[in-house]
């Protein structure tokens, strides 16, 4: 029987990992082992294995076309791989339809923002929380979404009831996230969260990474920015040609000669 979805962050945090303890900070919570997806006569994943520490955040880099959003896809359901598996816990995701994965606990956002153009920002918070019941004036405040939030988007002096074609880039990513977080969820899939934006929105974004993996969050991010993922991450993977080319703690991982050449340049 399928477990209760763990509470949201916005309610008290996520469910504790109980997988066994691997030398990390809690041990690994979602593995991929040897997924490999064709597109026609393209390889997009070639025999790739990956081990999501719990607990922590994990930055997928690598160049473009590398297979990271289609790893995302595999990983969500959106796509099914060719061979290998996907599991979190004791669930076997790889045949799961993509609603039923999200109801075991994967969330995820989109390098593109994907919102509902004239529904409202409460409207999209209910969507992802699946009731009625979130608090949406204390969701509105956490994301910077309302102008009496500490550190919010100055200025933004944004009701509930606003469109979602009343706000700006920066806002829509920030609704993103908070559905993202509002969904009850086990793990976070964000892809590039912080494509885009300003500094000041982006140093924000961070912030709220960091906060959330202190309540015990597991996050696999997406991104470019290296510098940003030197802050951020606990644990580097770095994908060439559909591949795990190296893994492992960003301050070892980032000075691989391997991943230098093929991607950070000399």
């Amino acid at each position: 029987m399928m477990h209760q979805p763990p509470q949201s962050p916005l309610s008290g945090g996520s469910t504790q990992n109980t997988s066994p303890d691997k030398g990390r900070r809690g041990g690994v919570f979602l593995t991929v082992e040897n997924i490999s997806k064709s597109f026609g006569g393209v390889q997009a994943l070639h025999d790739c294995s990956i081990e999501i520490p719990a607990n922590e955040i994990t930055a997928l880099v690598g160049p473009n076309g590398a297979g990271k959003t289609t790893l995302f896809d595999v990983m969500s359901g959106l796509v099914k791989p060719d061979e290998g598996t996907v599991a979190l816990g004791e669930y076997d995701l790889t045949s799961m339809s993509p609603h039923r994965i999200a109801q075991v606990g994967i969330a995820r956002s989109w390098q593109q923002v994907r919102l509902f153009r004239y529904l409202t920002i409460a409207d999209h918070l209910y969507l992802a929380a699946g009731n009625e019941e979130v608090d949406i004036a204390a969701v509105l405040q956490k994301f910077g979404l309302d102008p009496t939030s500490p550190g919010g988007l100055r200025g933004a002096g944004l009701p509930a009831e606003t469109v979602v074609t009343d706000l700006s880039y920066g806002q829509r990513k920030l609704l993103q996230l908070a559905m993202v977080a509002t969904m009850p969820h086990q793990l976070m899939l964000l892809d590039e969260p912080v494509a885009g934006v300003n500094a000041v929105l982006q140093e924000k974004i961070e912030q709220m990474l960091l906060n959330w993996k202190e309540t015990n969050e597991t996050i696999v991010v997406i991104e470019h920015d290296i510098e940003f993922v030197k802050r951020l991450a606990d644990y580097v993977v770095v994908l060439h040609h559909g591949s795990v080319l190296a893994d492992g703690r960003p301050e070892e991982v980032l000075q691989d000669e391997r991943v230098v050449n093929a991607y950070l340049g000399a």
